[in-house]
């Protein structure tokens, strides 16, 4: 058996979770390793990032190189979308107290500068490196991790904890049979990129297009290298088949059933193959367990109508690093957990929450702005508009406050059990999702 090195922490991927994880421990003064599988840079979807993200960049010293990067400025999002024919615009300077912009990243430049930025800070990165195996001994309160690297030899690690961030293999969470599925959410995305399709230009440039349409919606991505990320989410049962049959041929039907899209494409050009991933969005019941935290898409996974994909997976990095460290200088370990636990689930829940009612395409978009602020604080003195914008640019997450745990954790399991019996208006919160109750709300809130 190989002798296992010694180190404070294991980490386990090297997406956005885990490097944003990894780079915070390195920082304080912390022994790291990094397992990834993959060798950087490599291809990876979710391009569009939320302004709340930038704080934690910031803090995690990156933002520079990523400004060098070149990255396309994102300053909010346009939606064609709901009950209005013209598109809408919400701009991240909206929000007074949050950031005028975000990034449009290629993933595989993006992500591979958040790992080399994690070396530097003192992390050891072992690329090619597959886990094979994750062992906690209770006797001696420490985590065994064992990979594999390119050429078979195996390479033996143990810490007090390891960060589970190997995003939807979710190495841990599916070992411990953690993760729930979203019956409500079940879609799968089509994808690719185009070379001349017709962007947003003027104060739009540089924001990404969401467009509903009547099997699902499509995003719109401008990206620095010329390209446009151009993809359709779907309902997964109904064109599961399609997809497995005939992908390519299924994605120039499904533009072709969107008229702002393919007009947008008429003079465009495919530059790459067409891709198609599942798109389930899911849970953990928990997102941590025996030594380990689980971080990014191995905790959870979102529909990224909102694109929060990258910015759920550096929070839960900051977040996971930040736990790991007051354990180590003391904290009491289920104290600290549990905190770690309902700062993040906090987070997805109001995601969550609001998409159920995001997805109902027959309200306008002040019912959308209303919503947003019910579920952030009906009390607060912001305006609806702003409420939309701190609700979607991720700003919310990053508030000290989140709501009590034991009553976060009941309204979830209500909402699923509905949601499964195919029951949703029983829940006794359903009054929130029902657009007569919001619209009734608002005209009493106006007078």
């Amino acid at each position: 058996m190989t002798r296992a090195t010694q180190w404070d922490a294991i980490v386990v991927g090297g997406g956005p979770a885990g490097s944003t994880a990894a780079g915070f421990l390195a920082k304080s003064g912390r022994r790291v390793v990094l397992f990834e599988k993959e060798r950087f840079p490599r291809y990876h979807i979710g391009e569009s990032l939320l302004s709340a993200t930038l704080p934690i960049l910031d803090a995690l010293g990156v933002t520079p190189a990523i400004e060098q990067a070149g990255f396309i400025r994102k300053p909010g999002g346009t939606f064609l979308w709901g009950s209005d024919r013209e598109p809408w615009t919400f701009f991240f300077r909206e929000d007074p107290g949050g950031r005028p912009h975000a990034f449009q990243v290629v993933r595989s430049e993006f992500d591979h500068l958040l790992l080399r930025h994690a070396a530097t800070l003192g992390t050891e990165v072992r690329e090619g490196h597959r886990v094979r195996d994750v062992r906690y001994d209770e006797a001696t309160k420490s985590t065994s991790v064992i990979a594999v690297d390119e050429q078979g030899s195996e390479v033996a690690a143990e810490a007090p904890y390891a960060i589970d961030a190997s995003g939807q293999q979710a190495l841990l969470g599916s070992r411990d049979k953690l993760r729930e599925f979203n019956p409500f959410f079940r879609n799968l995305a089509a994808f690719a990129y185009f070379e001349n399709a017709e962007r947003l230009q003027g104060e739009l440039a540089g924001n990404i297009l969401s467009v509903a349409f009547g099997d699902g919606w499509f995003w719109f991505i401008p990206l620095h290298d010329g390209t446009t990320s151009v993809g359709a989410v779907v309902d997964a049962t109904r064109f599961a088949h399609d997809a497995q049959g005939d992908a390519e041929g299924l994605y120039h039907r499904l533009i072709a059933a969107c008229e702002p899209v393919s007009h947008r494409l008429r003079d465009a050009r495919l530059v790459s193959p067409v891709r198609v991933i599942r798109d389930y969005s899911y849970s953990s019941r928990r997102f941590h367990g025996p030594g380990y935290l689980l971080a990014g898409d191995s905790a959870c996974f979102i529909d990224p109508v909102f694109s929060t994909g990258v910015h759920l997976a550096c929070l839960s990095g900051y977040l996971a690093a930040e736990t790991v460290n007051a354990i180590r200088d003391g904290e009491n370990e289920s104290d600290a957990l549990a905190s770690f636990d309902r700062r993040y689930r906090a987070a997805f829940e109001r995601y969550l929450s609001f998409l159920y009612f995001f997805y109902d395409h027959h309200v306008d978009r002040e019912s959308y702005f209303w919503q947003a602020r019910k579920i952030l604080n009906p009390e607060s003195p912001l305006t609806d508009r702003v409420s939309f914008v701190r609700l979607v640019s991720g700003a919310a997450d990053l508030d000290s406050l989140a709501p009590d745990p034991e009553q976060l954790a009941d309204l979830h399991d209500r909402m699923t059990n509905a949601v499964k019996r195919g029951r949703f208006g029983a829940t006794p919160s359903a009054e929130l999702f029902r657009v007569r109750h919001t619209l009734k709300q608002m005209k009493e809130n106006s007078g």
